[in-house]
């Protein structure tokens, strides 16, 4: 490989990793939807103790860090791992003796996610590299099971069946040390390759 061409190799990684850095994009992770520490933005209808408290909708949006710092824990552990415009019906707990529901509990917007963000461009190159490094390995292996199968398996010989131990040069045909000697019954050659053991 020349000196150019592992350059350009360097410089194109050099500059896909730069792309990655400079094309953040929004990381949320549908699979695992909301995670600890996101800051999202959630829809409901509160009642405290079956009176009204309050709604919110998805243009008023109630905004909240995923923290037990911040929220309730019951309320955290409901919104955990819910997907955008997602929705549960009810979401129930009580506070010393007071009773709160939430209903139609819907994230609307993902505002800051705690999951480092990444770009499509790393995630096309990365898929490009295991597509190379599995197609590659299939054909290194074809490749050194073709290069090497008459090393590990000795074919027999045209005539006789017994171990062939060299094969006629102009026609490919397998022979043993005596059957060699009277020349190829195929061709007529009497010229053979000595196959290595």
């Amino acid at each position: 490989m020349t000196r150019i061409r592992r350059c350009m190799i360097f410089l194109g990684f050099f500059a896909i990793l730069l792309l990655n850095t400079l094309v953040s994009v929004y990381a949320y992770d549908e699979y695992a939807g909301i995670e600890y520490d996101d800051v999202v933005d959630v829809g409901f209808v509160s009642y405290r103790n079956g009176e009204f408290v309050i709604e919110y909708t998805a243009e008023g949006a109630f905004r909240v860090e995923v923290n037990t710092n911040a929220v309730n824990f019951n309320f955290v552990n409901a919104i955990l791992g819910m997907k955008e415009f997602e929705k549960k019906p009810y979401v129930t707990w009580n506070v010393g003796p007071d009773l709160i529901e939430y209903y139609n509990v819907t994230i609307y917007d993902i505002v800051v996610d705690s999951t480092p963000p990444t770009s499509p461009v790393w995630k096309a190159f990365r898929t490009v590299i295991i597509v190379v490094a599995v197609l590659g390995g299939a054909v290194g292996a074809v490749y050194l099971g073709v290069k090497f199968k008459g090393r590990m398996v000795l074919k027999g010989c045209s005539t006789c069946k017994n171990t062939g131990t060299s094969k006629c040069a102009k026609c490919g045909k397998h022979y043993c040390s005596d059957c060699s000697s009277k020349g190829c019954t195929n061709c007529g050659s009497r010229q053979f390759i000595r196959l290595k053991n």
